[in-house]
């Protein structure tokens, strides 16, 4: 092994060499003559140490070379001393370290000589005795300059600096492939398939065990395995005491060691070899045939990181507890980061006087990588660290026991120190606050004050610069007055009566006021003049004529006959502006708009029309160049300042520039027969007056109808709710459901109340009917409810519901929207339960309704009444007594026929719309042919239901499904029993 370390590296050789010449040192101490005068030299010790020195050298050379030439370490021991697990005081281990060395069950036969111990010497030579203390203080400190340079000069060897050098390293080739045979697997068909025969399993591949002959299918993966004698048997297992496996006691250097336990692993006979050693001389050395043996020391038992707790009492960390040297020697790859932990640790239960913790190591471990990045222990942190953080925890709120801890006094004093330095500088700080806002306050108001003097100045110089002008004006025209007194001029005589605003306000008939100086048409009796009037209110032409004949006798008047009279329609012109009555309108629509900007569409109502007829509507915003601008300005200003006027005008000034033009494009009537354009829609908005409201911001709408009764002693009464449909669009009711079931029934009586109260202070007595209409608002997803119209009269609605309730004998309660029917009793069961009548309420069922009065189909006057009513009940179109629901017609009159009302009374909505279509449709069908559809709105309505009927299964499907999460939430909830 030595020629093999020669020639791969020149630093082995030298280590062989020097353990060489310790050998024969220590025979030449052994060899030494006795002296003749003194003591006995007893030199057992000193051959010990440099028995030991030689073996530790031997050691290293053996470990150096197996790491160069990548050899596996065999080491044959054949010394007692060998074993000691004590350590020298040369700081060389007498115990082999088991993770360092590997020892096989055959090594190459090559075994150390035992050393021969000699009686001491009777006298020792001081000059041997200083040589030999100084080959030990050269053995404990090889890297000294001094040492080093006196083996250089006794030996002639330069030691190398190891730490400096290169090894060089000779790389063996490596070379890959199993270690092991081919073990025995089944093909792939006997594995699959049941039938097969197994195959007969070989002694050796039994010898694998039971789960490698399960995964290579030798034993199917389903079979019931029974051992006979059960292959791990428990039993009790020793306990070892921490201290015997890290405590290293201290012994004399020169004390002999006892041997610990052996266990023998292999006997195996090495046959004697020849070791030859490159030196001054050869020498043979005695060897023996030896048992290997395995050098075995006591194991720690094996926890779990759960058993690594450890306990701190007072903030200090005993370090000699066993629970923290166990726990710090299964963490010591990390201790450094762990270390620095601790330290926090200990800091905090110091600052907070806490007697005793128990430190949880796993938990510890965990939070190293969040402590590592913020490098610090939160109150929070630290209770994540303890097993009973709740008891730490309410010892950590108790006031003042900061103040327990370390530094606790000086702590307390900083504490009170600073909260004396917070009350003063809160103190200033309101003073300064308080100051800040009083300049702030005179600061604005000073500011306002120089602008409204700057505003006055420049208002004052702009009067200034119209009365110059004026004056100008006024001398030019005293000036030339004569000139154009008698030259050709045109007068335009605009009516003013000179009245301040809120005096014409108050004025009745204004515009028949100003119209009485048409007077002013006569200035046209100078030849020279022509007179343009200007009139508040149109004129007809019968007023234009009477006053064309009027101006038209002056001649007549000059010469006295009647015939002279002259035409004068070219000398005078009477005008009104088109837009004089759209411009409030148009400024109330504008002051809406600005407003209000989420509001996409405006409405226009009529006074004095309904059902529709008088409605048109318009989508402003969409058509707005500024709507941009304008909600840049509100979120600027802010809602609160957008509401005041001065934020508004330019708004103003921008909206009445386009609204004009966006309603002659845009806008809409509802009603376009009656009102084909919208200029025929404003002439008639404007001259009965009208209102104009918002329309929800949604797509999806519902309206609902209301009808109520004020009796003459004050009493107000809901007397039915229902829902609208709109099957001719979405501004025409062309029937309705009863009960409604849009709006939770509480508010909505409650609503309609305040409405009825509001009617009653103004002397309102009798039918009205309110409509409503409710959405969700995509802005807070919350249910909204807006009121939108007033009727004061005896609704169609309501005529039906009385129809409804004659029918079933039913009663409807409009405070939870429900309409109950009473369940038919034949008049047997009625005798034989006459007595249980009285103590037994009859049972009660649910119904609803589906009313019209606006069906229209022109092919119905085409049949008689008789015949109609056949055909319905031929196809099963009725009303059934017994069980309380079917369909009942409103027939009007008997001479035109076309249109007629439906009443369709089933036990839930869904069926009852389904009814309702289905008889439209069978009487559609049964008076319509293909080249006689005549106008109808039939088709209409079946849409508007199968849409409804979509959106009823829709919420359907959709409750369910909610129902469903809901009670399996309900049973992940439930704790197992």
């Amino acid at each position: 092994m030595a020629q093999d370390a020669d020639s791969c590296d020149p630093i082995g050789t030298i280590l062989i060499q020097v353990h060489e010449d310790l050998y024969q040192l220590k025979e030449k101490l052994t060899n030494f003559p006795l002296e003749e005068k003194g003591e006995a030299l007893n030199i057992q010790n000193l051959e010990t140490a440099i028995k030991r020195t030689e073996m530790g050298l031997r050691i290293h050379i053996e470990k150096y070379l197996n790491v160069v030439n990548h050899n596996v370490l065999t080491t044959p021991v054949n010394d007692d001393n060998l074993y000691s697990p004590h350590t020298s005081s040369w700081l060389l281990p007498a115990v082999i370290d088991q993770k360092s060395f590997v020892f096989p069950l055959e090594s190459e036969g090559k075994l150390w000589q035992t050393q021969r111990q000699h009686g001491t010497f009777p006298h020792a030579f001081p000059k041997i005795k200083q040589k030999i203390g100084l080959n030990v203080k050269i053995m404990q400190d090889p890297e000294n300059i001094h040492h080093r340079a006196a083996v250089n000069a006794n030996y002639g060897i330069s030691l190398p600096y190891i730490n400096q050098r290169k090894a060089c390293v000779k790389v063996q080739k490596l070379i890959k492939g199993s270690t092991i045979a081919n073990l025995t697997v089944p093909p792939t068909s006997h594995r699959t398939d049941p039938y097969f025969t197994p195959i007969p399993v070989p002694q050796a591949d039994a010898r694998k065990g039971i789960l490698s002959m399960i995964e290579r299918g030798l034993i199917p993966p389903t079979a019931r395995i029974t051992f006979q004698n059960p292959p791990i048997i428990p039993r009790a297992a020793p306990l070892h005491n921490l201290d015997e496996a890290h405590k290293i006691p201290t012994a004399a250097p020169f004390t002999i060691p006892q041997k610990p336990q052996l266990i023998p692993v292999e006997a195996t006979k090495f046959s004697p070899k020849k070791r030859r050693s490159q030196g001054k001389g050869k020498r043979s050395r005695g060897h023996h045939d030896r048992k290997i043996m395995k050098v075995t020391t006591p194991l720690t038992a094996v926890k779990s990181p759960w058993d690594y707790d450890f306990f701190i009492y007072n903030g200090v960390i005993d370090k000699t507890s066993t629970d923290f040297l166990a726990f710090k020697e299964h963490f010591h790859l990390s201790w450094g980061s762990i270390f620095s932990l601790l330290e926090h640790v200990e800091k905090f239960l110091r600052d907070y006087a806490i007697p005793e913790v128990k430190i949880k190591g796993n938990n510890l471990v965990a939070f190293l990588p969040e402590f590592e990045l913020k490098h610090r222990l939160t109150r929070y942190d630290f209770l994540s660290l303890l097993e009973n953080p709740i008891h730490i925890q309410m010892m950590l709120n108790i006031p003042g026991q900061r103040y327990k801890g370390q530094d606790g006094r000086s702590e307390a004093a900083n504490k009170i120190r600073a909260t004396w330095k917070c009350f003063k500088a809160r103190k200033l700080f309101l003073i300064y606050r308080q100051q800040k806002w009083a300049s702030g306050v005179i600061a604005i108001a000073w500011l306002l004050h120089c602008h409204k003097t700057r505003v006055k100045k420049i208002l004052k110089e702009s009067r200034e610069r119209h009365l110059e002008n004026f004056r100008i004006r006024a001398k030019h025209l005293a000036a030339n007055w004569n000139r154009i007194r008698t030259s050709r001029r045109t007068i335009i005589h605009i009516p003013s009566l000179g009245y301040s605003l809120p005096v014409r306000q108050n004025i009745d008939d204004f515009n028949i006021r100003q119209n009485m100086q048409l007077g002013r048409l006569c200035d046209i009796l100078d030849a020279n003049v022509s007179v343009i009037y200007i009139c508040s209110h149109q004129m007809n032409d019968e007023l234009l004529l009477y006053y064309n004949k009027i101006l038209s006798l002056q001649a007549a008047v000059k010469s006295g006959n009647l015939e002279d009279r002259s035409d004068l329609q070219d000398r005078f012109k009477i005008i009104t502006p088109e837009a004089i009555n759209i411009f409030p309108m148009l400024e109330q629509l504008g002051q809406l708009v600005i407003d209000h900007l989420e509001i996409q569409r405006w409405l226009f109502k009529m006074d004095y029309e309904f059902g529709g007829n008088g409605t048109a509507f318009c989508d402003i915003p969409s058509h707005l160049e500024c709507y941009d601008w304008f909600l840049k300005e509100r979120s600027r200003y802010g809602y609160e300042d957008w509401r005041k006027k001065w934020a508004q005008e330019p708004a103003l000034v921008k909206i009445s520039e386009e609204l004009a033009g966006i309603l002659a494009q845009h806008a809409q009537p509802v009603n376009e027969k009656r009102f084909p354009t919208w200029r025929k829609f404003l002439q008639t908005f404007l001259s009965q007056g009208g209102t104009m409201e918002a329309y929800p911001p949604v797509e999806s709408v519902t309206n609902l109808t209301v009808d109520m009764l004020i009796e003459p002693n004050g009493e107000i009464r809901v007397l039915s709710t229902g829902d609208q449909l709109h099957a001719e669009g979405p501004f025409i009711s062309s029937g309705t459901t009863m009960p409604q079931t849009s709006v939770d029934p509480q508010v909505l009586t409650s609503l309609c109340l305040k409405i009825g109260n509001a009617c009653k202070m103004r002397n309102v007595v009798g039918y009205f009917s309110v409509d409503l209409v409710t959405f969700i608002d995509p802005s807070t997803m919350g249910q909204q409810v807006w009121a939108t119209g007033l009727s004061l009269s005896y609704s169609d609605q309501l005529a039906l519901t009385q129809l409804t309730l004659y029918l079933t004998d039913g009663h409807l309660d409009c405070s939870f929207s429900t309409l109950k029917v009473p369940c038919f009793v034949p008049k047997k069961e009625k005798k034989m339960s006459c007595l249980n009548a009285l103590s037994v309420p009859s049972p009660a069922t649910s119904r609803y309704a589906v009313m019209t009065t606006q069906l229209k189909h022109d092919n119905l006057s085409l049949v008689f009444h008789y015949v109609f009513l056949q055909m319905c009940k031929a196809h099963g179109i009725g009303y059934d007594i017994e069980e309380r629901q079917g369909t009942v017609f409103i027939l009007y009159e008997h001479l035109k026929r076309n249109k007629l009302g439906m009443l369709t009374i089933g036990e839930d909505l869904q069926g009852v719309l389904m009814t309702f279509a289905r008889n439209l449709f069978i009487i559609h069908q049964e008076i319509s042919a293909p080249n006689m559809q005549g106008e109808t709105n039939f088709k209409t309505a079946i849409d508007d239901i199968e849409a409804i009927l979509g959106v009823t299964e829709e919420n359907k499907i959709r409750f369910e499904e909610e129902l469903k999460q809901s009670k399996d939430d309900k049973n992940l909830s439930k704790p197992d029993k």
